[in-house]
């Protein structure tokens, strides 16, 4: 099969929670990807149950790897934390031709495709990271917003209405827990000890309080806007209050083997996801504030689906995207690869200039 084929792709990670709503998202609309995974048995399961091909492999395993790109046109990772799959699956993709899709929200992840950007653009490689909930609306929102402004030379994004969290996204979030929170300062990633920048925004009810998080939007708007000092905003409350509040007063702590143990233990107590009834319940709101040299002001606001539900839209709409062809070749974000008006044309998600 030639790698121009539309349907020539892979879906690594397809047993997962995001996984699976990828899978399904791809199938309704006809689509045939590979599907794959370490474990051969769930992996097969999946398969036969979309009636589509499928592989089982290691991403450890590099002959296994190679050998089930060779011929792919596109892999999209799904398989977090992306810390542990990103390096070995970009190299692979790099040496096989492969075009490199994944949804990660994990800043080091973006850092490490903007570090292979030479390589890939040598091999005819597309590195596109953060295909997903992270971090396509928030991306969109803050280049559409910049673009305003003349000298632009700070950004503050604020996400409200996330929802919860799935198992392999609070296992990314407790990697992260010792480091404190990721801000640009002057164009470098700098960590503030955890809890350090609060903040009230008004989204029309009033005053809320959010507090700055470790979002990849640190990495990508500033690949994207070119804007030296970012900080991205979560509401504070409930679990990210309390793993802040952990973090400030238990440090390093956070960090070693068995906090992360134990840790990742109780994750694995809670549901794979939001049920389908939750996630058509719960759509995101996103501001972005672009602030310019003069002291002037820009503001707007994105309105989503549930971050899932628009992950698995997103992926799959960027996949035949980047199969289509015509994308640049190296490292790209999401509004750089298709530019800031691109999450308008996913369902139900609505920009505007305040």
């Amino acid at each position: 099969m030639p790698k121009t084929s539309t349907d020539n792709w892979i879906i690594y990670g397809a047993t997962g929670y995001t996984g699976r709503l990828i899978t399904a998202a791809a199938a309704k609309q006809g689509l045939r990807p590979t599907l794959a995974g370490r474990n051969a048995q769930k992996v097969e399961a999946l398969a036969k149950e979309y009636d589509l091909p499928w592989v089982a492999f290691s991403v450890d395993d590099s002959a296994a790897v190679h050998s089930a790109l060779k011929d792919k046109n596109v892999l999209l990772s799904v398989a977090g934390p992306f810390s542990a799959t990103a390096d070995q699956m970009m190299d692979a993709c790099i040496k096989t031709g492969t075009h490199y899709l994944d949804v990660t929200g994990e800043i080091d992840v973006f850092e490490l495709a903007a570090s292979k950007d030479e390589a890939a653009k040598k091999a005819g490689v597309t590195l596109l990271p953060g295909v997903g909930f992270d971090v396509v609306p928030s991306d969109c929102l803050a280049a559409h917003t910049a673009a305003h402004s003349k000298n632009p030379i700070s950004l503050k994004l604020i996400i409200k209405g996330l929802g919860g969290p799935s198992r392999g996204t609070a296992k990314t979030g407790v990697e992260g827990l010792a480091r404190g929170t990721a801000v640009r300062r002057g164009g470098k990633i700098t960590y503030l000890p955890a809890g350090k920048l609060v903040q009230d925004f008004d989204f029309g009810g009033g005053l809320e309080s959010f507090i700055a998080v470790s979002w990849g939007d640190v990495s990508t708007a500033y690949h994207s806007t070119r804007i030296g000092d970012i900080e991205v905003y979560f509401p504070n409350i409930g679990p990210i209050k309390t793993m802040s509040k952990l973090s400030k007063y238990l440090g390093p702590l956070m960090g070693t083997r068995f906090v992360q143990n134990f840790l990742i233990k109780q994750i694995d107590k809670m549901p794979a996801g939001p049920t389908e009834a939750e996630r058509d319940k719960a759509g995101s709101l996103l501001r972005a504030e672009v602030t310019d040299k003069d002291g002037s002001v820009f503001i707007s606001q994105l309105t989503t689906p549930n971050g899932y539900s628009l992950t698995a839209q997103s992926a799959v709409v960027c996949a035949q995207k980047i199969m289509a062809g015509g994308i640049e070749h190296g490292f790209k974000t999401p509004s750089l690869a298709f530019g800031p008006s691109f999450v308008t044309q996913l369902t139900d998600c609505i920009m505007e200039d305040h």
